[in-house]
């Protein structure tokens, strides 16, 4: 009976219909927050690790360097120097490539750091928003590689200088509030690519110079060998110009016959050795195109890292938010209902006041 009288004294003789659009209201959205199969749009600073602004660390594809094909076989000599230097690579070996170690001595503190930006957005225009991102990225000298727009959602694909990265990033982040934008930025550094390059580099300068080395080796040898021959054929056929001028006796005959025998040998050892001299020569040039192309591949990729670099790529993915999602954002948790019931709570009490209790 005691309970009977407090109740009745506590609540009004008349319940205003704010009073019950209000306690509906807030049933509904606790309701609506509750169920684990709504969707709950986390705003900046929320969720698991504490915040939606980080830095993850993603790999970045490293593809080796495009080589050219195998050098030339080196051919047998019967003259000179062999044509491949002791410790090089011979007719079946292929270009040295060391492969990039995960281990980079802190002795290197070089950093060649790979950036890739990607941007959630949530906005209630979607077409709008997405030509203001393409406008502040060709603002800073970007590029657009792929772009989207539909009512519901958008995506913007990018490229931009590393120069201009940070003013970039502050103006594209501006565009909305921090409640409807997460960022998930990733960087790795590409120093062990960049060591690998630069040891490729030596061992293609080294090569090369070898080759060079070889090729004068060949140079010299053939030189040194085809002025002896010649040297003999010329004392050879001196000493037959005399031996003509004298009497043609059986002894001077038999001396002349001897001498041209051995020019003729002479002259086809030179013969024999201008050949060889040819074939040598075109295989050690063949070899020194071999390294040059190395050389010249090793640099395109030390380039195409450099030019990796100094590019972020990144994209934009915008999405349509609604008007009971922005107001999660600005209101997170349970405060909405919360909010509700507090306003309820206040209407009963000017129902009381406004129409007496029981």
């Amino acid at each position: 009976m005691t309970d009977e009288i407090v109740r009745a004294r506590f609540w009004p003789r008349r319940i205003s219909w704010l009073t019950i659009v209000l306690v509906l209201l807030a049933l509904g959205s606790f309701v609506a927050i509750a169920r684990p199969s709504s969707y709950y749009p986390m705003p900046m600073g929320y969720g698991e690790g504490g915040g939606s602004r980080g830095v993850v660390e993603d790999s970045v594809s490293y593809s080796p360097p495009s080589m050219p094909s195998k050098p030339m076989y080196d051919m047998g000599a019967t003259n000179g120097a062999s044509m491949a230097p002791q410790g090089m690579p011979g007719r079946e070996a292929y270009y040295p490539y060391p492969y990039p170690g995960q281990d980079v001595p802190i002795t290197d503190t070089r950093e060649f750091l790979k950036v890739n930006y990607n941007a959630e957005m949530r906005t209630r225009d979607v077409g709008g928003l997405v030509r203001r991102v393409e406008t502040t990225v060709r603002g800073y000298d970007g590029r657009i590689d792929q772009e989207s727009s539909s009512p519901k959602y958008g995506y913007v694909n990018f490229a931009v200088p590393m120069s201009k990265y940070d003013a970039f990033r502050t103006e594209l982040e501006g565009l909305v509030d921090s409640r409807f934008l997460t960022l998930n930025i990733s960087s790795q550094n590409l120093l062990p690519q960049k060591q690998s390059i630069e040891e490729q580099q030596k061992q293609a300068d080294s090569t090369l110079a070898d080759y060079k080395a070889a090729r004068q080796k060949i140079v010299s040898a053939h030189t040194s060998a085809a002025q002896s021959l010649q040297s003999q054929i010329n004392a050879d056929e001196q000493q037959l110009t005399s031996l003509r001028a004298q009497p043609q006796t059986v002894e001077v005959q038999a001396q002349i016959q001897a001498l041209t025998n051995e020019v003729i040998t002479l002259r086809a050892r030179l013969s024999n050795e201008n050949a060889s001299y040819s074939a040598q020569l075109k295989n050690a040039d063949a070899n020194i195109k071999y390294a040059e192309d190395w050389q010249k591949a090793v640099k395109t990729q030390d380039q195409a890292l450099l030019d990796n670099v100094a590019t972020v790529t990144g994209s934009v993915s915008i999405q349509w938010i609604s008007l009971w999602e922005m107001a999660q954002l600005y209101l997170p948790g349970y405060w909405i209902p919360t909010i509700f019931a507090v306003l309820a709570f206040l209407s009963l009490l000017y129902d009381r006041r406004r129409f007496g209790t029981a």
